[in-house]
């Protein structure tokens, strides 16, 4: 019988910039490539510029704000992304599984993840360090693109066009296996709590290094 005792996976000022960042990005990663590809005429490019302007500073207040508010959250997702060890190389081996699960209807040994997985890692790396660059390039593109040096305009609207198409590639992704893992995807568009089955099974360092097990008979702990 599956175990069911909720467990706290993202805290209520996660949940929040989740919700920020979704409602930015999405308009900005729709926008940004009516942008790049330019099917419209001036009237509908104009109106496209405004709402990729106004969904970029919303993001940018999002970030900063979580930033000063949240500190704390943000070292410890960095501190997660940025830690990678022999189990990673194994989990990229087989790509987690999921190639083997939804094309050959096969599972494969997948080695235990902590609280994200070795794909999500790799995706939280390129939303830290992109995020970054599209957010300063943006608002001196934005901004003071006149006032700035033309080299260095030029070298951050590059760098704004590559991470703004690599991190919309990596949203149909994201957004696929987000919807797949269910109860992960309900608790970070709800209250934040998945069963406990759940995260023993896909993150089991996870509940073995930060949670504490426990065995509970009527309301009392009965162990630890």
């Amino acid at each position: 019988m599956s175990d069911m005792r909720p467990i706290l996976k993202h805290p209520l000022s996660v949940r929040v910039f989740h919700y920020l960042l979704l409602l930015s990005f999405l308009p900005l990663a729709v926008t940004g490539l009516i942008l790049f590809f330019k099917p419209l005429a001036d009237a509908g490019m104009q109106t496209t510029y405004d709402v990729h302007m106004a969904a970029g500073a919303m993001m940018a207040l999002a970030c900063v704000g979580f930033f000063l508010m949240a500190f704390d959250r943000v070292v410890l997702f960095v501190a997660r992304a940025f830690t990678f060890d022999k189990r990673d190389i194994g989990w990229f081996k087989v790509l987690g599984g999921y190639p083997q699960k939804f094309l050959l209807r096969k599972k494969v040994p997948v080695p235990p993840m902590n609280k994200y997985n070795s794909g999500q890692k790799l995706f939280g790396i390129c939303v830290i360090i992109g995020g970054t660059v599209l957010v300063f390039s943006g608002l001196v593109l934005w901004l003071i693109p006149h006032a700035a040096p033309r080299d260095t305009v030029w070298l951050l609207g590059q760098l704004h066009l590559f991470w703004g198409l690599l991190l919309t590639a990596f949203l149909p992704i994201h957004l696929f296996l987000a919807v797949y893992r269910w109860d992960d995807f309900k608790a970070m568009m709800g209250n934040g709590l998945v069963p406990y089955h759940d995260a023993a099974e896909f993150t089991p360092r996870f509940v073995e290094e930060e949670i504490v097990p426990t065995v509970i008979k009527g309301d009392k702990v009965v162990s630890q």
